[in-house]
């Protein structure tokens, strides 16, 4: 607005523009085409044209903490790290976890300050025993040192803290530590190319070398989800937020009320009040940082911003003064908003309620306690509070300064903790505060409002458990409104990328009816569309994930029943749980329908099975979205860069039903041995129970699964029944070549059912080729009760050369 101001001051002729419109405008070669194009000049290039995007419905999303079992992963860039620092918490866990790295062949060095080369942080900040707003402090400071590297180069970056294990929720009297969650899901939105994950380590009565264990056993064989909460029982759980409608309950407030709301005046925190209002007949207290200017009288009658600023120009030349453009705009914008503030008290009270405006600095602990004393001696105790207060400085965590970090955080942070201590001694029945969908998914630039929103939750959750009985607290984690910050340009941006935004009149009822609802045990609550990280994704983000696994005697000790020739060898039925795993992890939403093509590249022997282990990693490219998404999925050697298998997952909001089972005719009795004759199989591998017979046409029998095996973990596919099947293949291309034989390709895996299998299964492999130097057959898994439990498909043996008489 400055610059248009200058610029009619050169060509006084030039028309009004819509000043939402400039508002988007961030280079003056924009400028310039805009103001052409308004003039009727030059034509404006046209943008591209962006695809129809269905835009999602709105809805209330509670978050509820979940069990996670952990898939087996390592934290992608934790392995191949070349400089690993931990922060220290100062209670004795950042050298336990030295320690415990080191045990596990993994350097990791102690820092203060965090160096810019690092590629791998741990930050411990939110284990420290005080000082919580310095904790969140350093870990911002922590993540802006490597924020250039990991945006260019990605690495690994962690946060943990300790608030109870479930990031909060439950009431943990450590909710301001909660901040650290905030800052690795920004992170992870501004770093595509990195891996980020947030852990909250219950500490209860452990030491630090227990929860040093805990964090390295996660780190290096848990899962993929960015939130992970680590239970002092040894449970995993991670956060999420089902679409659950609110349900009607008795009104909390009454026309009795006296609530006290900061950053209500103004903006949507006050049509949100204007409702809650016409509701209840409350009386209200609307604190604000400025006076409310004097209504002059040459601007009376006058409503839009270039009309005010003619008339206030001219009144000052009637009296002599000259007025820059800048102050001209500063002093509209003064009038305007106090007249958005006095329009909200009218409102108020036309609603039935009663409205004053005291001015007082909600960060200000003094001038909240003089205007609350106020209150209380006009009004009467106060019984709400509504936070709404809050500002933005919005930049690139590499790029926001300490002081603008400090200026969103502690408006937030603060604002909240005055509050509170100023109503210490009141009666209070409700806590609201107007949190973001920033602090549940993160968001570029925005790493100190998302840190400070999740602060809000969590302090939410604890005045709750703190207060129990009827005491209810919200916090409103609001989408993107329609009005306010976001402009056309923004909206626009929004619709593109499936982002709903919050008509006023509809986040206004939403507000009330959180007040009316049943559901008061439900605290945090995201508000608008569907909230999903990718969805704020900037454009052209990475779209391949990696995900990194460590093999060793430890962690996967069945693979010694897979040897040959004295060497553990990765089965295939392995790589497929890992592929199913990865491919799951990717669009949780999803269903996971199919892994296809699945190609053994370059078989696998663990040369390190009984020392350091060896190291794999899985790469997921996304190839196509829509209702389902497609994945290619390689698995390759992480030191070597090999590549050892291939595969394309499918995934489906509906997983369709498996077909009938072929009928196999003219089966004869398997004769010789099955294990240690064909098959090379140790005792955690045999799982084939018995065999109905063989023939031309395939072969069955009955086989056992991984539980029955004693095999530990947490997996979504039964690797041991998937590897039976294919021991069967090796039987039946036996059979028909007389030869030895490996598989090499799988066309399909299908699975029906998530998880090992229940108990004992039917297997039938109908044969569709052979030749003497490979057969192709499909196999399909029938549980107990008849159902299809999964399916391999199109899958291919070799004959080892030499070895077929057939």
């Amino acid at each position: 607005m400055e610059i248009l101001s200058a610029v009619r001051e050169e060509a006084p002729g030039l028309p009004d523009f819509d000043a939402n419109e400039m508002s988007a405008l961030r280079t003056l070669g924009e400028i310039v085409s805009f103001m052409q194009a308004q003039l009727g000049g030059a034509p404006v290039a046209a943008a591209s044209a962006v695809p129809a995007v269905k835009v999602p419905t709105l809805g209330r999303f509670p978050v509820e903490l979940v069990e996670a079992p952990a898939a087996g992963f390592a934290l992608s860039g934790l392995l191949d790290a070349k400089k690993l620092v931990v922060t220290d918490d100062g209670t004795g866990v950042a050298p336990a976890l030295i320690e415990a790295l080191a045990a596990e062949g993994i350097q990791a060095n102690i820092v203060n300050t965090v160096p810019s080369d690092a590629d791998a942080v741990l930050v411990l900040d939110g284990l420290a025993a005080s000082d919580a707003k310095g904790a969140n402090r350093r870990a911002f400071l922590a993540a802006k040192a490597v924020a250039d590297r990991m945006t260019r180069l990605g690495g690994a970056f962690v946060t943990v803290q300790d608030t109870d294990g479930d990031f909060g929720i439950s009431g943990s009297e450590r909710a301001i530590f909660g901040g650290l969650a905030g800052l690795a899901k920004t992170a992870r939105q501004e770093w595509p190319k990195a891996n980020v994950r947030a852990l909250d380590v219950e500490r209860s009565k452990r030491d630090p070398a227990a929860l040093a264990k805990a964090i390295v056993t996660e780190l290096l064989h848990g899962g993929t989800e960015i939130e992970v909460g680590l239970k002092a029982s040894g449970k995993r759980f991670t956060l999420v937020t089902p679409r659950i409608a609110a349900s009607e309950g008795s009104a909390v407030l009454n026309e009795n009320d006296v609530v006290v709301a900061s950053g209500g005046a103004r903006g949507v925190t006050a049509t949100t009040l204007i409702a809650l209002a016409e509701r209840t007949k409350a009386k209200f207290v609307l604190l604000g940082r400025s006076a409310l200017a004097e209504e002059p009288a040459a601007a009376a009658g006058i409503a839009d911003d270039a009309g005010l600023k003619k008339a206030l120009l001219a009144a000052a030349m009637k009296r002599g003064e000259k007025v820059s453009p800048v102050e001209l705009g500063k002093q509209v914008s003064k009038l305007q908003r106090a007249r958005e503030v006095r329009g909200t008290l009218l409102a108020i009270e036309e609603a039935g309620g009663t409205a004053r405006y005291v001015v007082a600095d909600v960060s200000n602990a003094d001038t909240v306690e003089v205007a609350l004393e106020t209150a209380r001696a006009e009004l009467g105790p106060i019984t709400a509070i509504v936070h709404g207060a809050g500002v933005l400085a919005d930049k690139l965590i590499a790029d926001k300064t300490a002081d603008q970090f400090d200026f969103v955080f502690d408006t937030k942070v603060d604002g909240l903790d005055v509050l509170l201590a100023a109503t210490k001694n009141d009666p209070l029945k409700a806590l609201v505060t107007f949190s973001s969908v920033a602090a549940r998914c993160g968001n570029q630039g925005q790493v100190d409002y998302a840190m400070a929103n999740e602060v809000l939750n969590k302090v939410a959750s604890r005045e709750k458990a703190r207060r129990g009985g009827n005491f209810v607290a919200k916090s409103l984690g609001w989408g993107p409104w329609e009005g306010g910050m976001v402009t056309p340009a923004l909206k626009k941006r929004f619709e593109a990328l499936g982002v709903a935004l919050i008509p006023l009149e509809v986040g206004a009822q939403m507000l009330v009816s959180e007040l009316l609802s049943s559901n008061q045990q439900q605290v945090e609550i995201v508000l608008g569309g569907e909230p999903k990280a990718e969805a704020l994704l900037s454009d052209g983000a990475a779209q391949s994930t990696t995900f990194d696994v460590l093999v060793k005697r430890s962690t996967h000790p069945y693979l010694d029943s897979h040897q040959v020739k004295g060497v553990p060898v990765l089965p295939v039925a392995l790589v497929l749980e890992w592929f199913a795993q990865a491919a799951a992890a990717t669009k949780p939403e999803l269903g996971l329908s199919r892994i296809d093509n699945v190609k053994v590249l370059s078989g696998i022997k663990l040369a390190n099975f009984d020392g350091k282990g060896d190291r794999f990693r899985i790469v997921a490219t996304q190839l196509s979205n829509g209702s389902g998404a497609t994945f290619s999925l390689e698995l390759q050697g992480l030191d070597s860069g090999r590549k050892h298998y291939s595969a394309i997952a499918i995934l489906e909001a509906n997983v369709p039903a498996a077909g009938p089972v072929k009928s196999l005719a003219g089966l004869k009795d398997w004769s010789g041995p099955v294990y240690g004759g064909v098959l090379f199989h140790g005792p955690d591998f045999q799982v084939i129970q018995g065999l109905e017979g063989v023939g031309n046409a395939g072969i069955a029998g009955n086989l056992r699964g991984l539980k029955a095996l004693g095999w530990r973990g947490d997996f979504a596919t039964d690797p041991a029944l998937v590897d039976g099947g294919l021991q069967l293949a090796l039987l039946w291309t036996k059979h028909t070549t007389g030869g030895d034989s490996l598989p090499t390709g799988v066309g399909q895996f299908v699975r029906y059912q998530h998880g090992p299998a229940g108990g004992d299964v039917r297997v039938v492999l109908s044969g569709q080729t052979s030749t003497k130097d490979k057969t192709t057959s499909d196999i399909a898994f029938v549980s107990g009760d008849g159902t299809v439990f999964a399916e391999l498909v199109g899958v291919q043996t070799h004959v080892l050369p030499g070895t077929a008489t057939a």
